[in-house]
């Protein structure tokens, strides 16, 4: 009996290993379930009512001012339609609308491959014409081929692969084959003088340095963004070429129609410019400008005048000002309601506006709450950086273009080449 109780601490303390180690492998296997359920639950089985199935291959566009060919859908791919006209079948890309020409084809009650869970992630920026697969591997069927030089919305990224959605059904890209988009450049200036009458760097461009960066762009083939186009790429809802830029000003100042306006106009491109508009009224009429004097701003029939390159945008009514104790912006010392009845009437003189450049960059959740509630869809800040799906559409990076930045820096910024801490 000795020896036998003798051993029972053995025999017990295998028996315990043993179902410990049963009891860890368990739950391996149970959280590896749990994990592939998680997985699983991206994507779902799901029946559509009208199913495209092109027999052969077909060019896919966004509408804009025109048709713009965006890629190419493959033939024997299904496809969600979710509506029709009577010369195109109108699909899903992320969250934006794209036609495929009506043809050779059917379409039918099906089911789907479906994604049921979107995140707002990134986009990528196609360098060749590049391939979508209907899994994560090489081998599998071409759904849809990208065209070269636009950025495409993509809502979740798996090992090598980013997944973008097209007609409900999810893609896949390898990542070797893009480069991960690193945002939109959106370029700020204020006051614009020729070099010789610059007295200051401090918030000053010259006609010079202006028109040189202007003339970059157009030689480049850059294309200027409006406001509701910016919002549309953060929200997923438009492919943008890889050449594009958002021109932004803020204040309103008389400078920037008599230098700036008949460069961009020049060169034909559009901006955006943020009006404080208690100081429209400051002048009535044509004035005429004096770059040697006190600042002076647009009047409301500059804003009539100008609409054919600047879209009017909003920089609070009389907010723009700083507290003398704090440094900060006077309207981190309202209310929210407070900063909406301003905003409220900055918007009366500039009714199309969508963004909010707020003054001095300060901002804070009153000032974001007020935008929102004011229907306004971007917030654009001071930050250095590029605009991007990675922050909120109401902190907005800019790069703020002075006479102290070089030639080099703006190209650096413009071509995506440059980087942030």
């Amino acid at each position: 009996m000795r020896k036998i109780s003798s051993k029972m601490p053995v025999v017990v303390g295998l028996i315990v290993l043993i179902i410990s180690v049963g009891a860890i492998w368990f739950l391996i296997k149970s959280e590896g379930r749990v994990f592939a359920q998680d997985t699983d639950r991206f994507v779902m089985k799901k029946e559509f009512e009208r199913v495209l199935t092109l027999e052969e291959r077909q060019p896919i566009y966004m509408k804009g001012k025109a048709l713009t060919r965006i890629g190419e859908l493959q033939a024997d791919q299904p496809v969600a339609v979710t509506g029709e006209d009577e010369v195109y079948y109108e699909l899903r890309l992320g969250n934006m609308a794209v036609f495929v020409r009506k043809g050779e084809g059917t379409v039918e009650r099906k089911k789907l491959t479906t994604v049921v869970q979107t995140e707002r992630f990134a986009a990528v920026h196609t360098l060749q014409k590049t391939a979508v697969y209907e899994g994560a591997d090489v081998e599998s069927s071409v759904i849809m081929e990208m065209e070269e030089g636009y950025r495409y919305p993509v809502v979740r990224e798996e090992g090598d692969w980013f997944i973008l959605t097209i007609g409900e059904r999810p893609g896949y890209i390898h990542k070797q084959s893009v480069a991960l988009d690193e945002g939109l450049p959106v370029l700020v200036y204020h006051h614009i003088l020729p070099r010789e009458s610059m007295k200051t760097m401090n918030s000053t461009i010259s006609v010079e340095s202006f028109e040189q960066q202007i003339r970059y762009l157009a030689d480049h083939h850059f294309e200027t963004l409006s406001a509701h186009q910016l919002y549309d790429y953060l929200e997923g809802r438009l492919v943008v070429p890889g050449k594009a830029v958002l021109i932004t000003f803020d204040d309103g100042l008389l400078s920037t129609k008599e230098y700036a306006y008949p460069i961009l106009k020049k060169y034909g491109f559009s901006a955006l410019q943020h009006i404080i508009s208690s100081r429209t009224d400051r002048a009535q009429g044509a004035q005429l400008f004096d770059g040697e004097g006190p600042l002076q701003f647009f009047t409301a029939s500059d804003l009539v005048e100008l609409e054919d390159v600047f879209q009017f945008e909003a920089h609070t009514y009389e907010l723009h000002s700083l507290n003398e104790n704090s440094g900060a912006g006077v309207a981190l010392d309202h209310s929210k309601e407070e900063i909406l009845l301003d905003l409220r009437r900055n918007i009366e003189q500039v009714p199309a506006a969508v963004s909010i450049a707020y003054p001095y960059g300060h901002y804070n959740d009153h000032f974001i709450a007020a935008a929102k509630e004011a229907g306004l869809l971007i917030g654009f800040t001071t930050n250095e950086g590029y605009a991007n799906r990675k922050t909120s559409n109401y902190e907005v990076n800019r790069y703020g273009m002075t006479e102290k930045k070089t030639f080099e820096q703006f190209v650096a910024y413009v071509e995506g080449d440059m980087t942030w801490p």
